[in-house]
């Protein structure tokens, strides 16, 4: 059994990392994006009293992108808020039973807001919401937030099965 768990987390590890980094690319390039627009933003109205029109909604849709895109790399690298004081000082086993719980917990969250989510959208889809100002469809960006969900949720399922592996280790 132990082999079959290690064999499907490494295959899980395979296609998922690369895509959750790929995911966190894109999402350093949005930041850069986001960056750009307001400072481009500050200038004209600075300079020349005139601001971009929707610059706002533009930054919100790109701060949905930028968040939801970097949580499953960030989960990857151990990049979240982790309080270590408790589990320092309890043995490996138990550790790896606290952090199995924790990540089944989290990994079944996350199915929940991806699927909320997709459900969210398409009823956002079929209303044809659009933005404020610059008449953008927003269901678009609902599915970015399913997609990093889903995303999370996958590798938070890695996790899990590390430690449920090294839960079971003797």
């Amino acid at each position: 059994m132990m082999m079959g768990v290690e064999r499907f987390k490494k295959g899980f590890e395979t296609w998922i990392y690369p895509f959750a980094r790929l995911t966190d690319h894109i999402a350093s390039a949005v930041l850069f994006l986001l960056m750009a627009l307001t400072i481009t933003d500050v200038f004209l109205r600075k300079v020349f009293s005139r601001s971009i029109l929707g610059t706002v909604e533009v930054s919100e849709f790109m701060l949905l992108i930028i968040i939801f895109f970097s949580l499953a790399r960030t989960e990857a690298l151990n990049g979240h808020v982790k309080v270590d004081l408790v589990m320092s000082r309890l043995g490996p086993r138990i550790q790896g039973i606290v952090d199995m719980v924790t990540q089944g917990v989290c990994c079944v969250l996350s199915v929940l807001i991806t699927w909320s989510s997709l459900v969210y959208s398409e009823k956002m889809r079929e209303a044809g919401e659009v933005s404020q100002d610059l008449w953008l469809p927003i269901y678009p960006f609902i599915y970015v937030v399913a997609l990093g969900c889903a995303l999370l949720s996958l590798t938070l399922m890695v996790k899990f099965l590390q430690s449920l592996v090294k839960a079971i280790e003797p």
